[in-house]
């Protein structure tokens, strides 16, 4: 059991390191556009964590990061990234602990999960709104989330080792 030290030093590391790698980011890729779309690193540091940590500690992880990239990114509407991030970190965790086993493949999949969870709400606002083809958003979609994983080379090991740092 971590003392409530421990816990705020874990949590700092981890939200030092994920700004670290969105700066990393954003200063090395940002204009890389791979398959027609642009990198975006957020999900998967909310599906790598989810599946690492407790789910309580990786539902609030995503909480935080969604109401981050809400201030800071433009989404399709208000809240976007807080209610897909929470709602993607909770089914995340519950896959990770249950079904999945740790590992690339599991960080993979929770990554692929928390992009379709983001992209749907994404796709269900603008059908809505704007009548826009499924088929366009559904690639659209898909690329983005391949493109991104991507990433994963980096985040992967850098998350991992950071959870096993403060794991007893």
């Amino acid at each position: 059991m971590l003392t409530r030290r421990d816990i705020i030093i874990k949590w700092s590391s981890y939200g030092a390191v994920s700004l670290l790698l969105l700066f990393l980011c954003a200063l090395t890729l940002r204009d890389v556009r791979v398959l027609g779309v642009n990198l975006f690193l957020p999900p998967l540091l909310v599906g790598v964590v989810a599946s690492v940590e407790d789910t309580r500690a990786g539902v609030l992880y995503a909480l935080v990061c969604g109401v981050l990239c809400d201030m800071t990114v433009a989404g399709t509407f208000p809240c976007v990234y807080t209610l897909s991030f929470t709602a993607a970190a909770l089914c995340c965790s519950l896959l990770a602990k249950s079904v999945l086993q740790p590992g690339v493949l599991c960080s993979l999949a929770v990554t692929a999960l928390t992009f379709f969870f983001v992209d749907a709400l994404n796709m269900l606002a603008l059908f809505f709104r704007d009548r826009a083809p499924f088929s366009a958003m559904l690639s659209l979609a898909l690329r983005e989330t391949a493109a991104s994983c991507l990433l994963l080379i980096v985040c992967h090991p850098v998350l991992l080792w950071l959870h096993r740092k403060f794991t007893l």
